[in-house]
């Protein structure tokens, strides 16, 4: 017989693996796209590139904002089955999106383009090209408002695999638009912006065509202004987008920070470092997405203890797709950057692994941080968190001006992940009733386990062929690597979760690669 329960368990599964299998193409997409930009630019013009890219991401705090009110809110609304406060979400958004693109104008308009005209370090000669890359992306972020609004309501519905296929689209648009800078013969940094925008307004369209479409709450109408739920919305996006403000001008200003005391070479490397490690974290980030609209959905209905099970279950898997990912690249890494980039900054390998262990303890909290956001009540965890975040970059600052090397701003960030995780933790217990001791005992203690096991693993391969790290091209190296690559994976599933835990993990998902209509 099937459950409700094994329904919901077998679409979890089936939106995991569509995810997974989105990330890794979008993965070796954009790590291809990387390379040939590093190569086609150079290191300086590289970072001319990252910096203006950094600035304009500084605002993507109001789409991160939208994507997180959106999931919440229509996810709530299906949950609770009440069709007609999803209209209402519907249009209440619509209008919010509006508003969120003319604050972003206003912004860019007039600090960013003051920033690079008389803070940013770059060349004289490169200006007036960093100034016209600024304004085409300028374009890019106010369609990214909208295109993550309708991405957001197909993931409210669950409609993963829809999602999926566009970012794989997207991804490989992009990497065209990088490969096609060798063969035009414009400015490399002005002709990679313009096209990077004109394929935003694609995929625009696209998500926008999709919602209209196929479901019913998001027909092709003239928005009504609900007060009462823009109010809501407001109310709960207020310390959303602190929140969102003050993770994003963590990353981003932090990198604009050392284009001011450091070297290109430097603000390069960290810019590298930053791409791997947010490409290693979008393994556990997509699984997130299938999971946060199951956790809201089951606080909207009351089913609380079905709740705490999907974030005990949730949290080890989000730490464990970072981890077998994590500890190989770790282990390997000079010889990845070299057939990767072949020539790359010096930075970049210490500042890589220090980023990679900095993710892979966000990843532990997200379903924590789902489950908070399902209450709405995100006053006090935006508080504290945002505080925290605010602490980073503060601290960061403070070591720059005192004269520290770079890579200090990576030791900080660890530290204060590692509060913050605590944070998260007590936070989701207060708001949720979730057991925070049960919590450490069925998810610290597994994930510590694996932690230490396969850690240990590596270092006594790499003490064996140490070799293996660079990927010397021998039999005992070729070993080593693959037993490096495989071991995290075979720990995670064998000591990380329990029998039935495992079962549930392998049965749901190979019911999904080899038969896909199974659940019908």
């Amino acid at each position: 017989m099937v459950t409700v329960e094994t329904i919901k368990s077998r679409r979890i599964a089936g939106n995991t693996v569509a995810l997974f299998l989105r990330q890794i193409a979008v993965l070796a997409i954009n790590l291809y796209m990387i390379r040939v930009l590093l190569q086609t630019l150079g290191v300086e013009d590289y970072a001319v590139y990252a910096v203006v890219y950094n600035l304009i991401m500084m605002t993507s705090f109001l789409w991160g904002s939208i994507q997180t009110i959106t999931q919440r809110f229509f996810a709530y609304a299906i949950g609770a089955g009440d069709i007609e406060k999803a209209k209402a979400c519907y249009d209440a958004n619509i209008i919010l999106c509006f508003g969120v693109a003319l604050l972003a104008w206003a912004a860019l308009e007039t600090v960013g383009v003051w920033f690079i005209t008389e803070k940013m370090n770059v060349a004289a000669d490169r200006l007036d090209a960093a100034l016209f890359m600024f304004r085409a992306y300028f374009v890019f972020a106010l369609l990214k408002i909208f295109s993550t609004f309708f991405a957001s309501v197909i993931m409210a519905h669950e409609d993963m695999r829809m999602f999926a296929l566009i970012s794989i689209l997207e991804a490989f648009l992009r990497v065209c638009a990088a490969v096609s800078l060798t063969m035009l013969p414009f400015d490399p940094l002005i002709t990679f912006a313009v096209l990077f925008s004109v394929i935003e307004v694609f995929i625009a369209s696209i998500f926008a065509l999709l919602v209209i479409t196929r479901y019913r709450e998001c027909s092709l109408r003239l928005p009504r202004l609900d007060v009462g739920m823009l109010r809501e919305m407001l109310r709960f996006s207020g310390w959303t987008v602190f929140g969102q403000i003050t993770t994003i001008s963590r990353n981003q200003a932090i990198t604009i920070l050392i284009n001011q005391a450091f070297s290109p070479a430097t603000v390069a490397a960290r810019v590298l470092a930053f791409s791997v490690g947010s490409q290693v974290l979008a393994f556990s980030t997509n699984f997130s997405m299938a999971l946060n609209p199951p956790i809201t959905k089951s606080w909207a209905s009351g089913a609380h203890d079905e709740m705490y099970r999907l974030i005990f279950l949730g949290s080890k898997i989000a730490f464990y797709l970072v981890w077998v990912a994590t500890l190989p690249i770790l282990a390997t890494l000079p010889g990845i950057l070299t057939l990767w980039l072949g020539e790359y900054p010096a930075e970049t390998v210490i500042f890589t692994r220090l980023a990679l262990i900095e993710n892979a303890i966000v990843a532990l909290a997200f379903p924590l941080m789902a489950a908070v956001r399902a209450t709405g009540d995100m006053r006090a965890y935006e508080l504290i968190l945002g505080s925290m975040q605010i602490m980073v970059l503060l601290a960061s600052w403070v070591l720059i001006i005192a004269g520290f090397a770079a890579v200090s701003v990576y030791v900080v960030a660890i530290v204060v992940n590692i509060l913050m995780f605590g944070a998260r933790l007590a936070l989701a217990s207060a708001k949720t009733g979730l057991p925070a001791i049960e919590f450490l005992r069925e998810v610290i203690g597994p994930v510590g386990l694996v932690t230490l096991l396969s850690s240990l693993w590596i270092f006594g391969v790499l003490w064996i062929v140490p070799e293996a790290e660079y990927l010397e091209f021998s039999l005992p190296s070729f070993c080593a690597v693959v037993a490096i690559f495989v071991a995290p994976a075979i720990i995670a599933l064998g000591v990380g979760l329990d029998a039935a835990q495992r079962a549930i993990l392998v049965g749901l998902i190979s019911k999904k690669l080899g038969a896909r209509g199974a659940e019908q």
